[in-house]
C-alpha cells in the first residue's frame, strides 16, 4: 500500500498548525476550565500576602502565662503590636500581629483556674519562634511564574490563578472548525432505506471536536462540485474538516474541488488501515483542510491521528508524545500502521474484533486505538486515547 507514512502525516498536520497560530482572547477566570493559556500566568501578589496563622488558637508574645489582649480580626492586618506576655485570639488565615512569637493551638491552651483573662499552655513543649505561622510569600512571590503558556486550565490551576490575584486570563482562542458532511446516500434522521446510510457524523464529530478543544459548526452538502468549491472559497474557519469524497474515485469530489478553488493538495493517502484515503490540503486562502474518509471507524481514526497534532502546532506546543504499550496481538506491519479499537482489561489493552473501517461497534466501548508498531525494530504499540 502506498501513501505518506503515518508519523510523517502527523508531522505535516503539526507544521500546518504552527504556520497559522491561534489568536488570544481574554476571559474571566471562572470561565477558563479546559482552555489553553495564551500567555504565562505570574503572581500578582505574595502568597500569603502577610504572615498568617496556620491554626486556630492564640497569637502569643514571649513566654507564658499570657494575659489576653482581645482578638485578631479576619481580613485586615492587626493595628497594634503584641506586647511580651500577652496573647490574642486568632483564627486560621488571620494576619499575625507584629511581636508574635508563635501560635498556641486552641487545644494546647486554657485559662488559668480562677483567672479567665490569663492563658496558660497545657502542652509540655515550648512554643518555638514561628510555630504554626505561614510566612509572607511562603508559597509564591510577586512576579513569580506559576502556569506556563499553552497549559490546559484545570480547576486547581484556576484556583491558583485566582489566589495569585487574577480576575481574567489570556487564553488561546478556541479553534473554529467548519465540519462539512457529504454523501447523497446519507440520511439525517430515521431508519435508513436499503442503500442509504444514517448520518453518524453530525451527532458525534462536533462533540468530539469540542472535547479536543475546538468549536465546530456543521453543514451538509450534496455530492456536487459547486457546493464544495463555494464552501472553501467563502468559509474562514481555522480548519475545515470534511467527511467522505477523499478516495479519488468517480464520485469523490474533494480533491477536484480543492484544485478548482485554487487550493493545493499536500497529502493524499496515508499508510494506515483503516483510513488510507485521508487527505490534507489548503484552500487558496491557506486554510487547512482535513478530509476524513466516509467510513465511520476510518474517520474517527484519522481525526484522532491528525487533528491533535494540528492543534498542538496551532497552540504553540510541541507535538504530544503518545504512550507505548506492549500489545502482542498487534503485530508489526512495517510502513503501514493498523489502528485497532481497544478496551483496557485488567490493565492490558484488548483489541476489538469489530475493526472494519465501516464499523462503529468496537469504538462504542473503546478506550482508544492501538497503533501497530512499525517494522524498524519497534515492538510496542502506541496509544491514541479517546478524550473522555
Amino acid at each position: 500500500m502506498s501513501g505518506t507514512g503515518w508519523d510523517e502525516a502527523r508531522a505535516i498536520a503539526w507544521r500546518a498548525g504552527a504556520a497559522r497560530p491561534l489568536g488570544v482572547e481574554t476571559i474571566p477566570v471562572e470561565r477558563g476550565d479546559g482552555r489553553r493559556l495564551g500567555a504565562a500566568v505570574h503572581a500578582l501578589v505574595d502568597l500569603p500576602t502577610v504572615d498568617v496563622s496556620a491554626m486556630d488558637g492564640w497569637a502569643v508574645a514571649g513566654s507564658g502565662p499570657w494575659r489576653l489582649d482581645g482578638a485578631v480580626a479576619m481580613g485586615v492586618p492587626p493595628a497594634q503590636r503584641l506586647r511580651a506576655g500577652t496573647a490574642r485570639v486568632i483564627t486560621t488565615g488571620a494576619a499575625v500581629p507584629l511581636g508574635t512569637l508563635g501560635i498556641l493551638r486552641a487545644e494546647h491552651g486554657a485559662p488559668l483556674p480562677g483567672e479567665p483573662e490569663v492563658l496558660r499552655a497545657i502542652a509540655t513543649e515550648a512554643i518555638d519562634e514561628g510555630r504554626d505561622i505561614r510566612r509572607r510569600g511562603e508559597e509564591l512571590r510577586f512576579g513569580e511564574p506559576l502556569i506556563r503558556a499553552g497549559a490546559r486550565l484545570t480547576p486547581p490551576r484556576l484556583a491558583l490563578a485566582a489566589a495569585a490575584g487574577h480576575d481574567t486570563l489570556d487564553v488561546l482562542a478556541a479553534p473554529r472548525v467548519d465540519l462539512i458532511v457529504t454523501g447523497d446516500e446519507v440520511v439525517a434522521a430515521g431508519v435508513p432505506a436499503p442503500g442509504a446510510v444514517r448520518d453518524a457524523f453530525t451527532p458525534s464529530l462536533p462533540p468530539l471536536l469540542g472535547r479536543l478543544g475546538a468549536a465546530a459548526t456543521t453543514r451538509r452538502i450534496s455530492d456536487r462540485l459547486d457546493p464544495f468549491i463555494d464552501a472553501f472559497a467563502t468559509g474562514r474557519p481555522d480548519v475545515f474538516v470534511t467527511t467522505g469524497g477523499t478516495a479519488g474515485g468517480h464520485g469523490d469530489l474533494l480533491r477536484r474541488a480543492i484544485v478548482a478553488e485554487g487550493g493545493t493538495v499536500e497529502l493524499a493517502g496515508v499508510a494506515m488501515r483503516p483510513g488510507h484515503p485521508v487527505l490534507f490540503a489548503r484552500t487558496s486562502a491557506g486554510i487547512p483542510v482535513l478530509g476524513l474518509p466516509g467510513n465511520p471507524l476510518a474517520a474517527f481514526a484519522c481525526l484522532l491521528s491528525f487533528l491533535p497534532p494540528w492543534l498542538d502546532g496551532a497552540s504553540g506546543r510541541p507535538m504530544g508524545e503518545l504512550d507505548r504499550v506492549a500489545a502482542p496481538d498487534i503485530p508489526s506491519t512495517g510502513h503501514e500502521r493498523r489502528l485497532t479499537p481497544f478496551e483496557w482489561r485488567d490493565g492490558v489493552p484488548e483489541p476489538s474484533r469489530w475493526c472494519g473501517s465501516a464499523m462503529l461497534r468496537g469504538l462504542a466501548d473503546a478506550d482508544g486505538f492501538l497503533v501497530s508498531p512499525s517494522g524498524d525494530g519497534e515492538r510496542a504499540a502506541r496509544l491514541l486515547r479517546l478524550p473522555w
